[in-house]
């Protein structure tokens, strides 16, 4: 059945998916934790030029100094990304810098445990800004530069718990944040995908991470969350590192929308 649909198909053999991977520009946030930085170490493997952000500048400086000179340049940029403002100035760094935004990896994210009774509306209101209201506003604004160029890449992060709750209502406001994450991927993707633009969302469970340290320092949490992991073991930020490399890569020319999980088979869908 012919379709006229009038809008503009992405395909395998556009001009601009062929372009060289060296000549891409990448954002990838909170690229001084565990997750941020592998992914920005696998992009710097191969030759794309980075801003890196996060807010802890002297974790941050150490990290882009320590990244493979593959020819790509990486910036760091210390921004506080529970500020609108500073969340559009990345952009506007970024086509300043590099005259472009190619990929925008959203890896920040603050895990702050805490009694749900103690959960105080200016508490609830840092979190959503940082994990979930940022994402929108980076990713609003890093559209319409890929749109110039008919390509980009945007990969989200969520969490576990978009399945099947947290361990503990501990991690409630956290696990709220990345479902509002999930609903923006969908929709994103939707509104991307005539523009060359492919959205998609990394789970990662159980990753050995700064924003898990506390948690897995604990013997019983450690051992309650590996008794719900059929591969008995953690994630490694690399692990999941590399399907965003993937995902953000000339091969991935068809997965947009969609919840990539890298979780030892702790969910299976």
């Amino acid at each position: 059945m012919p379709c006229n649909s009038t809008k503009r198909v992405v395909g395998i053999h556009d001009e601009e998916n062929n372009m060289s991977t060296k000549s891409r520009v990448a954002i990838v946030t909170g690229a001084a934790g565990g997750l941020g930085g592998a992914v920005a170490h696998l992009l710097a493997e191969s030759g794309h030029d980075q801003i890196l952000i996060d807010n802890r500048t002297d974790a941050l400086e150490e990290m882009s100094g320590a990244l493979p000179q593959k020819g790509g340049r990486s910036v760091p940029l210390a921004v506080d990304l529970a500020n609108v403002e500073e969340c559009e100035r990345v952009i506007a760094e970024t086509v300043k810098n590099f005259g472009k935004v190619d990929i925008l990896v959203n890896a920040a994210a603050i895990l702050d445990r805490r009694d749900m009774n103690s959960v105080t509306p200016e508490y609830f209101d840092h979190i959503f800004h940082v994990n979930a209201r940022a994402v929108f506003y980076l990713s609003r604004a890093a559209i319409p530069e890929m749109a110039k160029h008919n390509w980009g890449r945007i990969v989200n992060c969520t969490s576990i718990g978009v399945y099947q709750g947290g361990n503990t209502m501990t991690s409630i406001v956290y696990e709220g944040t990345k479902g509002a994450v999930s609903v923006f991927t969908k929709m994103f993707a939707n509104y991307g995908a005539d523009k060359g633009i492919l959205v998609n969302t990394v789970c990662p469970g159980g990753m050995k991470s700064r924003l898990n340290t506390t948690a897995f320092t604990n013997p019983d949490v450690l051992r309650m969350t590996l008794d719900q992991v059929p591969l008995n073991r953690l994630c490694e930020p690399i692990e999941v590192g590399r399907m965003v490399a993937w995902l953000v890569s000339e091969e991935n020319t068809y997965a947009t929308g969609a919840t990539f999980d890298i979780i030892g088979g702790r969910v299976m869908n």
